[in-house]
C-alpha cells in the first residue's frame, strides 16, 4: 500500500473510533460545544482521510472506501448539536456505518477488518474518554458516573482489540511469514509487535484500570492526566500498526 492509502486508512480508523465512543457519552449533560467539537474532529479525521488519496494523484475521487468516507464526513457533520431525538442517533448511525464501511474497504475481508475496527475503538474511545475528563473544569457538577461508563467501554475496546490482533497472528501465520520483510515472528518483528501491544493495548489498560481507582476517590483531575497519558500511547500503538500493515499486508 501507498503512504497515502495507508495514511487514509488511518484518518478513517480514528474518525470510525471517535464516532463509536460518541455513541456512549449521552446521556451526559456535557453541552452542545462537547458534541460540536467531537463530532467535528471525527468529521474533519474522514475528510482527510478520504482526500489523501486523490489530492495525491494515487487514486480517483470515486473509489468505494473515499465515497464511504464523505457520506460519513457529511453525517458526523449532522452530529454536531446536542443529542435531542431520533435524527441525532440517525445521524450517528450512518457516520458509523458509513466509517466503518470505508475503513473496512481498506483491508481485506474477514477477521482483518474487526482488527482494524477494534484498532480505532480503543484510539476513539481513549481519547474521547480524555475531553470528556477536562469537561469536569466546565461542567463541575457532572456526576461522575459518565466518565466511569466511558472508562468501561476503554477497557473492553482493549481486550477487543488484543483478542483480534492475536487471532489475526494465528489466521495469517502464512501470510506473515511469506511476506517480504523482516519475520515477525523473529527478533525485530517482536520487538515492533510487542511495542505495539505493550505501548498501544497493554499500558493503557493498566492505565485504565488505574483511572477507575480515581473515579472511584472523585478526582477527575488525576483520572484526566492518566487518560491524556494514555491517549498518546494508544495513538502511537495505533500508527505502529499501520506501520505494521504495510509490512506484513495485515493489520495488527
Amino acid at each position: 500500500m501507498s503512504w497515502t492509502d495507508l495514511g487514509a486508512q488511518f484518518c478513517f480508523v480514528l474518525g470510525f473510533g471517535v464516532l463509536f465512543a460518541l455513541a456512549f457519552v449521552p446521556p451526559a449533560p456535557v453541552g452542545k460545544p462537547f458534541y460540536r467539537m467531537m463530532a467535528g474532529t471525527a468529521a474533519l479525521s474522514l475528510a482527510v482521510g478520504a482526500s489523501l488519496p486523490p489530492l495525491a494523484e494515487t487514486r480517483a475521487w470515486s473509489d468505494h472506501d473515499l465515497v464511504y468516507g464523505w457520506v460519513s464526513t457529511a453525517a458526523a457533520l449532522s452530529c454536531m448539536r446536542q443529542p435531542l431525538g431520533k435524527s441525532w442517533w440517525i445521524g450517528l448511525g450512518l457516520a458509523l456505518a458509513a466509517a466503518g464501511c470505508a475503513t473496512s474497504l481498506t483491508v481485506p475481508v474477514g477477521v482483518l477488518q474487526a482488527t482494524a475496527l477494534t484498532t480505532g475503538a480503543v484510539a476513539g474511545a481513549v481519547g474521547l474518554a480524555m475531553v470528556l475528563g477536562h469537561w469536569y473544569l466546565t461542567v463541575p457538577k457532572l456526576k461522575v458516573e459518565h466518565l466511569i461508563r466511558l472508562n468501561k467501554v476503554c477497557k473492553w475496546c482493549m481486550v477487543a482489540s488484543l483478542l483480534m490482533v492475536a487471532l489475526t497472528c494465528v489466521a495469517y501465520k502464512g501470510e506473515i511469514i511469506a511476506a517480504d520483510a523482516r519475520p515477525l515472528f523473529g527478533p525485530w518483528g517482536w520487538f515492533f509487535l510487542g511495542t505495539r501491544l505493550t505501548v498501544g493495548l497493554i499500558i493503557p489498560f493498566v492505565f485504565a484500570w488505574m483511572v477507575d481507582g480515581s473515579l472511584k476517590l472523585g478526582n477527575t483531575r488525576s483520572a484526566t492526566g492518566i487518560l491524556y497519558a494514555s491517549t498518546v500511547l494508544v495513538l502511537i500503538g495505533a500508527a505502529i500498526s499501520i506501520s505494521l500493515q504495510q509490512s506484513y499486508g495485515v493489520p495488527l
